[in-house]
């Protein structure tokens, strides 16, 4: 495709009109949006790292439970050791 006189000389201008419009998009729409993402995943990091402590107490609080229901069943059973039995 052969572009005429007339083309050639608007092409640059239109090429300079469209980098800076597309410049002009990055800078006042799309970089507000990625500061309000990033703010937005540090609450979510952080509301993880609750929810994973939280998780963790739970279920050390459960083996704690368990530990003591196993010396419990150990005291009723005298003659039987359950965690010498597991222990390799």
């Amino acid at each position: 495709m052969v572009l005429g006189p007339t083309a050639r000389m608007w092409l640059p201008y239109l090429n300079f009109t469209v980098a800076i419009s597309a410049l002009g998009f990055q800078t006042a729409v799309l970089y507000p949006w990625h500061e309000e993402l990033d703010k937005e995943f540090k609450v979510l990091k952080q509301e993880h790292r609750e929810q994973l402590h939280l998780h963790q107490q739970v279920t050390i609080k459960k083996l704690e439970d368990l530990e003591k229901r196993l010396l419990v069943t150990e005291k009723a059973i005298p003659d039987v050791s359950i965690t010498s039995a597991t222990l390799p």
